[in-house]
């Protein structure tokens, strides 16, 4: 049995605190807690809300005999922002400061300096960690802000979409798009013959990449056998939440992500706002943020997309894992749990667990619904089953969880593309990694109504087709690094996914013109035979691979059917005009990043946060 803790025995980070008033019972338990969570005591004490940030690091201060910075210090020019936010150490500039270095210790390294001479303790001051990292960005947001939008494009440019030759290819595209609509609607027969077989292969290449996946997915995936992690096992882990004029929902979501299971000293989330968004700020602050929950302020700069705010917070995580939600995300409450256990089991080439987005106001509106049903086949049916075929996964926005150090290394996401999670899935399958689906959901709103929904559908569509050009720009070196198979795969899923949508309908119309009062169901010659099968199993295959893993996702989100499935016609048609939109702001706005509005949900779920020492 272990004896009790006594102030002698405490360790070090915490036990000059007894001498500042703190309670000493309460140190002792935190130093158990901590050695059961495997994280120092003063990260559990100010992780659970038991003494304030500040308070602890005046402590500090005074038991080192050195400064505790309040306000502003002026860091030294040309001073590394990464090295410093890594090392939690930078240097301060010597022609204004009365100290060398600017520090801002955890754990072990506060027991390393309480054990320095006071020689080394008079040329230092001692900064909060929220009030470094803002002194850090501050000092360096030029280089952080150039980095957020840029580091991609510098050191890989033929992997971003900033890069100035892809406009050349959105006009070639275009160009294509017009010669195969006049193509499709020509009156000569060996036109509308040759564009027709250019169609049906591309959507075959897509319909088979799709029902391999349906058939490939199952309820319970072959995921390798996990065990539960001890708490003092789990990784530290960063959640990075952007969020732009979310004022709305910023409480219900500081709510939910308060009540995902995880140590709260193994927590590092950080709400990443623009300069100009103070009702988000405010809305924040008000919420009640809990002591591991940061506020980054990304440093104005183009182009203001989702992607930009995620390279800005991306060199202040801690954690070894990452990942992502929006603000409209209500996770389950172990997903990180379960996410940590399986990247536990997992071989060092597995970058990315995807977990399940679910829809949960598919009551709201037909668009919802039909909404809804999309996502459930998208995540419960198509992604599990690509993930079990080993082939190139597009994540989705949210939820994805990464290992961070990777990350890192693959720079990040790209700034330029407006889904960049799409973009970031490729890039991983480029370099040989792969992506995961993990049983675990998130619930978020769909659009409920026709301007929310087109908005956003445009936006994807125009990333999308962001992603397929990059991915197109080097295909001979996408075949030697993926493989054949894979990336064939990766082309026939996102093309079909664009083909389809902008040139589905008139295919379709000029079906059934032929069905009806031309020669499909009665071939002349070869060339008809030809054209005539391939038209008439790309239009029985395509309407299979578009019902069966919607049956399937209904099923297992366990959706309702209801007459509302009459109106299928018209959402495909919707999705038809929401791609030649996308196809239009993709020539003139490429960057332009569509703002999805959300409103609180009526319930609102919380974990009480213990009040501050």
């Amino acid at each position: 049995m272990q004896a009790p803790e006594t102030r002698n025995s405490l360790p070090t980070e915490i036990g000059f605190l007894a001498e500042a008033g703190v309670d000493l019972d309460m140190l002792c338990w935190a130093a158990r807690r901590a050695r059961y969570q495997g994280v120092g005591a003063d990260e559990l004490l100010i992780a659970e809300g038991l003494v304030t940030e500040d308070f602890y690091y005046r402590a500090l201060a005074r038991r080192l005999n050195c400064p505790c910075l309040e306000g502003h210090a002026t860091l030294a020019p040309g001073f590394d922002y990464r090295a410093a936010l890594r090392a939690s150490v930078a240097r301060a500039d010597p022609s204004r400061e009365a100290f060398d270095w600017v520090l801002s210790p955890r754990g072990r390294q506060v027991a390393e300096l309480l054990a320095m001479s006071g020689a080394v303790r008079r040329r230092i001051a001692i900064c909060p960690p929220k009030k470094f990292s803002a002194l850090v960005r501050e000092a360096g947001r030029r280089a952080l802000a150039d980095d957020a939008a840029y580091a991609l494009s510098r050191a890989e440019p033929r992997l971003s979409a900033c890069a100035p030759q892809l406009r050349w290819s959105n006009f070639f595209f275009i160009i294509v798009c017009i010669g195969l609509i006049a193509g499709v609607m020509a009156v000569w027969r060996n036109v509308f013959d040759i564009v027709s077989l250019i169609l049906s292969s591309l959507f075959y290449g897509g319909i088979y990449v799709r029902l391999c996946a349906t058939v490939a997915s199952s309820p319970d995936p072959s995921a390798p056998q996990t065990r539960p992690l001890r708490d003092a096992e789990l990784p530290t882990y960063t959640i990075i939440a952007p969020m732009r004029r979310e004022a709305a929902v910023a409480a219900q979501f500081v709510a939910a992500l308060r009540a995902l299971d995880y140590p709260a000293a193994k927590l590092d989330i950080k709400f990443v706002i623009e300069e100009d968004d103070a009702e988000t700020f405010a809305a924040l602050h008000q919420a009640g943020l809990a002591p591991y929950m940061e506020v980054v302020v990304a440093p104005a700069g183009a182009p203001r997309t989702k992607p930009r705010a995620l390279n800005v917070a991306l060199p202040l995580a801690r954690g070894e894992l990452l990942t992502i939600f929006d603000a409209e995300d209500r996770p389950e409450p172990l997903q990180l749990r379960i996410a940590a256990e399986r990247f536990a089991v997992s071989p060092p080439n597995v970058a990315c667990l995807q977990a399940r987005i679910a829809i949960d106001n598919g009551h709201e509106s037909w668009l919802a619904y039909f909404f809804s049903i999309s996502y459930a086949a998208l995540f419960d049916v198509i992604n599990p089953g690509l993930g079990e075929l080993g082939l190139p996964m597009p994540l989705g926005g949210t939820s994805n969880h990464f290992r961070t150090a990777l990350l890192r290394r693959m720079i990040g996401w790209d700034a330029w593309n407006v889904t960049e999670d799409a973009d970031l899935g490729l890039r991983f399958a480029r370099f040989g990694y792969e992506v995961h689906a993990i049983d675990a959901a998130t619930y978020e709103d769909a659009p409920v109504t026709l301007s929310a929904w087109l908005g956003q559908r445009s936006r994807w569509m125009k990333g999308w087709m962001q992603t397929l050009a990059v991915f197109l720009r080097t295909p001979r070196a996408q075949i030697r690094r993926m493989g054949f198979l894979p990336a064939f795969a990766a082309v026939c899923a996102m093309a079909s996914l664009l083909a389809g949508p902008l040139f589905g309908p008139l295919y379709s119309l000029r079906l059934g013109h032929d069905l009806l009062f031309g020669d499909l169901l009665n071939p002349r010659d070869m060339q008809a035979i030809i054209v005539s099968g391939f038209s008439l199993s790309v239009a029985f295959f395509g309407v299979l691979a578009f019902i069966l893993p919607n049956v399937i996702g209904m099923r297992r989100r366990k959706l309702k059917v209801s007459p509302l499935l009459i109106l299928s016609p018209i959402y495909l048609l919707l999705v038809s005009f929401a791609a030649w939109r996308a196809l239009l702001e993709w020539t003139r706005h490429p960057f332009v990043w569509t703002k999805t509005d959300h409103a609180p949900r009526p319930k609102e779920i919380d974990r009480p946060c213990p009040a501050p020492y």
